[in-house]
């Protein structure tokens, strides 16, 4: 007969069975645990680069690229047909202010130059002649029109004599009537004749204003053809650089030619662009920040140019430093133009990740451990980023490329 197990003997079964099971369940989640650590990915510390998450101002930016061309080049153009005749510098040489660059042929320019001088001579004396001869004549007509009034005083008192003898018997009716007929036929005469005054006068001025614009034309033609002929000899506008000139004797040049280039080498200015979408955030004398390397000059944008090209707006930039030892005719540089300041906001590190407003997976180091969290992003400089939301100031933010890490919320660091 089985005899039956006490109750004791039951609970103190139990009691070993559940210790067992709970060392076994340790042991595995134990190894578990290290299998798992074993096979986390985990980053060195010393190779990352990070940033802490501070506050403070923004100046909001937009990005545009830009290359350093000289502050001044000037093309000269030939002011005339013509061949050179000696070339007084080569490229490459540094010039003063009206140092001779090239030597043209004049013969042809100095001989229209001597028919123009004639035909203004021409026009000159034909302006003269006819001056003094109007002179001449409304002289004589005005002093014709001083007879006539002199004669119509006259006629005035004949008449007044013969009422008077009428009165007391010297004269007849007759005669009055003759007298105030020859009066109003002198009268109208005399208006007559300044009525024709007036007109030989006003038509005899146009004539004369006629040959003064001809004169002052052809005057004006000799001023150009001057100033052509000192244009003609070539010199240098201002200190500069030759970058290159038309050496070549006896070359034949045609008018607007090309036939020198100077460019100040010691001054720069930089030729930027931008997408047209960022038109409205360019305006003349926004604040600009040009990044070469590691340095940093300020300026100014200058003109902006209205038109659009390929979806692009180009614009001048003037430099505060413009003789800066980086810059470089060609050099390619970021330009940073700073639209609007925002106060008091939160910032962290601006890198290449950032590609505008928006969420981003973000990596924060706490104690040794590097976890992913969303974050909203807002506007950014070329140094700084707008945090939003997701991050708290000191919070220290991984800068590395954590792209590879994409499928992970957490990273052990070592």
């Amino acid at each position: 007969m089985d005899k039956q197990i006490s109750i004791e003997i039951i609970k103190k079964r139990k009691r070993k069975l559940i210790f067992r099971v709970s060392i076994i369940s340790i042991i595995v989640i134990a190894v578990v645990s290290t299998i798992v650590n074993i096979f986390r990915p985990s980053i060195d510390l010393n190779k990352l680069s990070t940033s802490i998450v501070d506050s403070g101002s923004l100046d909001i930016t937009v990005t545009a690229t830009g290359k350093v061309v000289p502050l001044y080049e000037e093309i000269i153009t030939s002011p005339i047909s013509s061949k050179i005749l000696k070339a007084y510098k080569t490229s490459g040489e540094l010039l003063d202010k009206g140092d001779p660059i090239l030597q043209l042929d004049l013969e042809a320019t100095n001989t229209e130059f001597e028919k123009l001088n004639n035909e203004l001579m021409i026009k000159k004396s034909k302006l003269d002649q006819l001056v003094a001869n109007v002179k001449r004549e409304l002289v004589d007509m005005e002093i014709q029109i001083q007879i006539d009034e002199m004669k119509l005083q006259r006629l005035k008192k004949l008449l007044d004599e013969e009422k008077l003898l009428a009165t007391i018997g010297g004269s007849t009716q007759d005669k009055i009537t003759q007298g105030e007929l020859d009066l109003n036929i002198q009268q109208l005469q005399l208006k007559q004749f300044k009525l024709r005054y007036e007109n030989q006068k006003s038509a005899k001025q146009h004539d004369i204003n006629v040959l003064q614009i001809d004169y002052h034309i052809a005057l004006k033609n000799i001023e150009l053809m001057t100033k052509t002929m000192t244009e003609a000899k070539i010199l240098a506008p201002y200190s500069a650089t030759l970058i290159w000139v038309n050496d070549q004797i006896g070359a034949k040049v045609a008018q607007g030619e090309k036939i020198v280039i100077l460019s100040d080498l010691k001054n720069f200015k930089i030729n930027a662009n931008i997408v047209d979408i960022y038109a409205e955030r360019v305006s003349t004398g926004a604040k600009v920040i040009v990044q070469i390397g590691q340095d940093k000059l300020e300026g100014n944008v200058g003109n902006v140019i209205p038109s659009v090209e390929n979806g692009m707006i180009n614009f001048i930039v003037t430099l505060t430093k413009n003789d800066h030892e980086k810059l470089r005719t060609g050099l390619k540089v970021d330009v940073h133009v700073i639209s609007a300041i925002k106060d008091d906001v939160l910032r962290m590190e601006n890198r290449s990740f950032y590609h505008g407003p928006g969420l981003y997976d973000i990596w924060t180091i706490i104690d040794k451990t590097a976890y992913k969290r969303k974050v909203t992003l807002g506007e950014n400089s070329y140094e700084k980023i707008e945090i939003i939301n997701g991050l708290n100031k000191g919070d220290i933010v991984i800068m590395t490329d954590m792209s590879q890490y994409k499928n992970e919320d957490k990273i052990v660091l070592k």
